[in-house]
C-alpha cells in the first residue's frame, strides 16, 4: 500500500488526485489493540465506501474495519482453497438434475471434505469450537444465517451447550437436502453425536446439535 505514514485522526478526503489518504482507527475493544494508520485509496473507492457507510448508518472506520476482518478472517482462505462465485439459477439447474443417491453421495463425500481439508486449513486443529467457528464463516456466504446457543434444552442437561442453526439459501429442495448431507458429513464426526434436523424446505434448513461445555 502507498503512503503509510502515522496518524493519529480518521479522515476521509477527496481530492484532485485520483487518490484520496484514508486514516482507519479500530474501534475500542478489550480484545482489540488499537492502531491507527494511512495509506492512499482511490477517490472512486472512497466516495463508494462513505455511501455504503451512510446507508448503513455506521463510520466509514466501522466499515472500512468490517471489511478487513472479513477479508483476513474469512474471504481470503476462500480465494485461496479456490471458491468461486456462482449464481443461484446456476446451482438451481445443476442441483435439479441429481437424484436421491446422488444427492447423498455428493453431501456426505463433500462434508468428509470439509473436515479433512477445509477447516484444517483455517485452524490448526479440527474440534467442537473450529468447526462452530468455521460454519459460522461458511453460512455468512449464504442468504442469511441465524445461529442461537442454549445452556440447556427440555432435559435440563447442565453440561451441554446446544446450538441452533437457521440458514436461508433460496436456492431449491435437492440443494437443502444435499445441504443436509453435507452436514451430517461434517458435524456428526466431531460432536461425537448426531446432528437432529427440524425443518428442511427448498430454501431454508434448520439444525440443531448439543456439545459438552469444555
Amino acid at each position: 500500500m502507498d503512503g503509510m505514514e502515522a496518524n493519529n485522526t480518521l479522515t476521509g478526503r477527496s481530492s484532485n488526485n485520483s487518490n484520496s489518504g484514508i486514516g482507519i482507527g479500530t474501534s475500542s475493544s478489550s480484545n482489540s489493540k488499537l492502531i491507527h494508520s494511512s495509506f492512499r485509496i482511490e477517490q472512486d473507492i472512497i466516495k463508494s465506501l462513505e455511501r455504503a457507510a451512510a446507508t448503513r448508518d455506521i463510520s466509514l472506520s466501522s466499515l472500512v474495519n468490517k471489511i478487513l476482518k472479513n477479508y483476513v478472517t474469512s474471504e481470503m482462505f476462500f480465494e485461496e482453497l479456490g471458491f468461486l462465485l456462482v449464481s443461484k439459477n446456476f446451482l438451481r439447474k445443476t442441483f435439479e438434475g441429481l437424484d436421491q443417491n446422488q444427492i447423498e453421495e455428493l453431501g456426505t463425500e463433500y462434508g468428509l471434505t470439509i473436515a479433512k481439508e477445509y477447516i484444517s486449513f483455517f485452524y490448526p486443529q479440527v474440534n467442537v469450537g473450529t468447526l462452530i467457528q468455521f460454519l459460522e464463516i461458511w453460512f455468512k456466504r449464504f442468504q442469511s444465517c441465524h445461529h442461537r446457543v442454549d445452556k440447556n434444552d427440555d432435559n435440563y442437561v447442565s453440561n451441554k451447550l446446544h446450538h441452533y442453526f437457521t440458514v436461508n439459501h433460496d436456492i431449491n429442495m435437492n440443494f437443502s437436502l444435499a445441504l443436509q448431507s453435507i452436514l451430517a458429513g461434517l458435524v456428526e464426526p466431531i460432536i461425537k453425536n448426531t446432528i437432529e434436523f427440524t425443518n428442511v424446505t427448498p430454501n431454508t434448513i434448520t439444525f440443531s446439535f448439543a456439545v459438552f461445555k469444555e
